[in-house]
C-alpha cells in the first residue's frame, strides 16, 4: 500500500515537532551544540527531512524563535485585552512579561542566541528585530497612559526601557534563586518592581493597578 501525501495538518503537526525538538536541544545545550543529524535523530527522522523544511540550522534557529516572538506578543496582546484602563492594562503587559522573564524554560533559548550573536552581525540584527516585534503590546500600552502630568521619562521608549530594565532584573534574582518555582514569591517580586516603575516614572500620579 503507498502512503498518501500528507494532509496540510500533518505536514503543520511535523513541522511544530520538529520546532518543539529543535527548541529543546537549543535550550539545553546552545546552538552551536547542535547539529542537524542529532536533531533528526531525536525525531527519527532522516536528515534529509529536516532539509526539506529548513535550508540550514541558522534557518531553523530563526524559526524557533520567530514562533517564540509571536506566541509572546500575542500571550502580551491578550493580557493588555483585559481591561479597558490604560495603566491596568500595561500592568497586565507588565505582569505576564515577567513571567517569561522569569521562566529559566524561556530564557534558556534566548541565552543560546545572545551568545551565538556576539560573533554573527545578522543574529544581532535579529535579536533587535524580535525585540522590537514582541514588546510592540508593551510600548504601544505605554503610550496609552500618557499622563498629563508627572512623567518622568523622556519618551515612552525610555519610560519601556526603564520598565523591562527593572523587570528583568528581578526576574534574573528569581531564576537563579529558584524562587521562581514559588508563584507567591514572583508575585511580590513583581508587585515590587511595578511599584519602583510607579514612583520613578510616575510620581504624581494616583497609584492605580
Amino acid at each position: 500500500m503507498v502512503a498518501g501525501r500528507p494532509t496540510k495538518a500533518q505536514a503543520t503537526a511535523k513541522t511544530e515537532a520538529l520546532l518543539d525538538t529543535a527548541r529543546a536541544l537549543f535550550s539545553a545545550r546552545g546552538y552551536a551544540g547542535v547539529s542537524i543529524d542529532e536533531i533528526a535523530d531525536a525525531l527519527k527522522w532522516s536528515k534529509h527531512t529536516v532539509y526539506k523544511r529548513f535550508p540550514n540550522k541558522l534557518a531553523l534557529l530563526e524559526a524557533v524563535v520567530d514562533r517564540d516572538v509571536e506566541r509572546f506578543k500575542q500571550a502580551l496582546l491578550a493580557a493588555g485585552e483585559a481591561s479597558e484602563n490604560p495603566m491596568c492594562a500595561l500592568r497586565a503587559i507588565a505582569h505576564t512579561y515577567f513571567g517569561f522573564s522569569a521562566s529559566p524554560g524561556y530564557s534558556a533559548l534566548y541565552a543560546a542566541v545572545a551568545l551565538e550573536a556576539t560573533t554573527s552581525p545578522h543574529l544581532r540584527r535579529k535579536l533587535m528585530q524580535w525585540a522590537m516585534t514582541s514588546l510592540e503590546p508593551l510600548h504601544r500600552a505605554m503610550e496609552a497612559v500618557t499622563p498629563n502630568s508627572g512623567w518622568n521619562a523622556a519618551t515612552t521608549e525610555e519610560a519601556s526601557a526603564i520598565l523591562i530594565d527593572l523587570l528583568d532584573g528581578e526576574a534574573n534574582r528569581l531564576k537563579w534563586s529558584g524562587d521562581f518555582e514559588h508563584p507567591a514569591a514572583v508575585e511580590r517580586a513583581f508587585g515590587r518592581r511595578w511599584q519602583v516603575f510607579l514612583l520613578v516614572a510616575l510620581p504624581q500620579q494616583p497609584k492605580l493597578c
